[in-house]
């Protein structure tokens, strides 16, 4: 075991390591100043796990629903060697007719035993070099890869959907498959954020490959391909070429700190602690958020501790934002009704002034 690894097993406290992912990778970006879930995503292990693990709860799992629309959409796409995938991908003209070949990982190396996991690993990486020597056998199609991305020097392996390129590309681009539909300029633009960054794990292990084999990293450029289903049916819509600089970026940055952050969560904890201890966890600093129910199963417990502090952000975004001068609840609720000590500066004397005046205009809706 590798000093790094060493110092992460201490870290889990007898917990077993699992595997991130490229989904729990790219929630870090989504809560950079989260010390908390920065801590739990760094030595390999999910806020699922430690939900269940060290608290004894069950997880705050994908809906049942969801999770098969989900499975069925990308086994659609997928499946039967990916034969909807490359239609797509014809009928936008990014694949010609005779650009054809496609590889599934997962066929080459079926099962989730440590071997196979790691024989994955090694066909992944050689189907990158082919493509890396100029080699006219790489497929245009890579289903199922499987690649290790290193952070703190302990390798993460991230399983990502698919690769695609075409003869005349000299590197893959990572593709994403999400099951929402695509209502144009109606859909959720967070969604599409976060499945850009979550493209943007495997550019980043794309990156690392290519430097492995003293290549430029800058091949793994920064556009990522996206599918998502048709409003009312499984037909897929191809969103090629997308650019995901900033996403990648962000995810550059939350990833680069991970040394620090390391250092940061060992001093926070006495000697000795560990996450595998409820109040080990505790203890580490969270940044709850409205939108950490989307990402974090440890986020009813993230927003009780809020409440409990009075922190706005319990009362929504808009609310943190227009309170943040009184620095709680209860100090806009004095501000409100003229309690404790009087404003201590332009910002709470101006928050006052809101704060009453919108309380004279509920006092006049509310009797007329």
């Amino acid at each position: 075991m590798t000093p790094e690894n060493a110092r992460l097993a201490r870290l889990r406290g007898g917990l077993a390591a699992v595997e991130v992912g490229a989904r729990g990778l790219e929630s870090v970006a989504r809560n950079t100043p989260c010390t908390r879930l920065r801590a739990i995503i760094i030595a390999g292990l999910t806020p699922g796990e430690v939900f269940q693990k060290v608290f004894g709860e069950d997880g705050d799992a994908m809906s049942p629903f969801a999770m098969t629309l989900s499975q069925a959409f990308e086994r659609r796409l997928l499946g039967n060697g990916g034969s909807s995938l490359l239609t797509a991908y014809r009928e936008k003209g990014l694949l010609t007719q005779t650009e054809v070949k496609i590889t599934s990982v997962e066929d080459m190396a079926p099962g989730e035993s440590a071997m196979a996991r790691a024989r994955r690993v090694t066909e992944t990486q050689r189907l990158l070099d082919l493509k890396l020597a100029g080699d006219p056998r790489a497929p245009n199609l890579i289903l199922n890869p499987r690649l290790p991305l290193e952070i703190v020097g302990v390798s993460h392996p991230v399983e990502l959907l698919y690769l695609v390129a075409s003869d005349a590309e000299p590197f893959y681009r990572v593709g994403v498959i999400k099951s929402f539909a695509d209502r144009g300029g109606k859909t959720d633009k967070s969604d599409i954020r976060a499945a850009c960054r979550e493209a943007a794990v495997g550019t980043l292990t794309l990156c690392q490959h290519i430097a492995s084999r003293h290549g430029d990293p800058d091949m793994a450029v920064d556009r990522v391909d996206l599918v998502l289903k048709a409003p009312g049916s499984f037909n897929p819509r191809l969103f090629a070429n997308m650019r995901a600089e900033s996403e990648l970026a962000s995810l550059i940055r939350a990833l680069a700190t991970a040394p620090a952050d390391l250092d940061e969560v060992e001093r926070l904890l006495p000697a000795g602690g560990n996450l595998a201890d409820p109040a080990m966890i505790e203890r580490l600093p969270n940044n709850y958020r409205s939108a950490c129910k989307e990402h974090c199963a440890l986020w009813e417990r993230c927003r009780a501790q809020a409440l409990a502090a009075g922190q706005p952000i319990v009362l929504g975004d808009l609310a943190a934002e227009q309170l943040a001068a009184a620095g709680s609840i209860t100090r806009a609720l004095d501000l409100w009704n003229g309690n404790g000590r009087p404003p201590e500066n332009e910002a709470e004397a101006t928050l006052m002034e809101a704060l009453r005046e919108a309380g004279q205009v509920l006092d006049r809706i509310a009797n007329g």
